[in-house]
């Protein structure tokens, strides 16, 4: 066998281990909740992980979490999962790793009934997965989950189009106070599992990099927030209430919020897009976006 060593950097712990064949580690493979002082732990199996998906960048957070769990062999750590229900009926995986030699298979054997369990506790109905790269599905669907939606991922790189203008319309910045009313636009325009909680979007409004409301006749009628990534940026949320679609307000949120991720350094702008959804494909290609990679599979199951 060969021997191989991971150093983590900014800590002292240094994770031994011994590459292993399919799941001859399975009599020894266990989970536990994760807890803080294993944050040095994830950090190395993150760096060597080789599956990964990561929606929850503050994961640190979340230590200590029923729904956190760490997979080890003794003490060491070969894999990570957390999920969370935000909102309505669904929880999420937010968090998956697992290092090489060790197959998603048993993996997902040790990690996947607690908390699934701990997900129930908490009042979640339903398990979803955003599987990026396709690595996840082949288990996922031998262990009850089936395919709920894709996901088109659309770039846009030029400058266009120019800004949008509505009279009577404001356009300002994300305030504490405009939670509750994101929240009631969130409910009208989405339908589970696309809820957020008004949890998450106070944590939005404080980590993005552009979060824009409108008003129109003093009420909250959309919103859009985006977050810088290495060279370009991803808007991670486009919502208009109903009541006010074909309006333009998508528009003009859409273009002012492209126009200040330029001005921040963004030489790309991302987002995601439900595969069936091809009125929202047709706008996005209106402002310049075109789609990128492969089509991301969501997954389900009931819990």
């Amino acid at each position: 066998l060969c021997r191989s060593m991971w150093a983590c950097r900014g800590t002292r712990m240094v994770v031994e281990y011994e590459p292993m064949t399919g799941c001859q580690v399975t009599p020894q493979l266990g989970a536990r909740v994760a807890v803080p002082a294993d944050a040095p732990a994830i950090r190395c199996v993150l760096a060597h992980a080789a599956h990964l998906v990561v929606h929850a960048w503050e994961w640190e957070r979340y230590l200590g979490q029923e729904c956190f769990l760490l997979a080890q062999a003794g003490d060491r750590p070969l894999g990570a999962l957390l999920a969370r229900a935000d909102a309505g009926p669904v929880g999420w995986v937010v968090l998956g790793a697992v290092v090489p030699d060790v197959t998603v298979e048993c993996w997902l054997a040790q990690c996947l009934p607690p908390v699934r369990a701990a997900l129930r506790r908490q009042g979640a109905r339903t398990l979803a997965w955003m599987d990026a790269g396709g690595w996840a599905g082949p288990s996922l669907s031998t262990r009850g989950f089936g395919v709920l939606t894709r996901l088109v991922t659309m770039v846009k790189e030029d400058r266009g189009p120019p800004l949008v203008a509505i009279p009577g319309v404001r356009l300002r910045q994300c305030r504490a106070s405009d939670v509750d009313a994101l929240l009631r636009v969130d409910r009208a325009a989405f339908s589970p599992p696309w809820w957020l909680s008004g949890e998450t979007l106070e944590r939005m409004r404080q980590t993005a990099a552009c979060f824009l409301v409108v008003e129109a006749a003093g009420r909250c009628t959309g919103y859009v927030e985006a977050r810088l990534t290495e060279h370009g940026a991803h808007i991670g949320r486009l919502v208009v209430d109903p009541r006010s679609q074909g309006g333009g307000i998508g528009g003009l949120l859409l273009s002012e919020a492209i126009a200040r991720l330029r001005v921040m350094g963004a030489t790309y702008v991302m987002l995601n897009t439900q595969e069936d959804n091809l009125s929202s494909q047709r706008f996005y290609r209106r402002f310049g976006f075109r789609p990128f990679g492969e089509r991301i599979a969501v997954w389900a199951r009931s819990l």
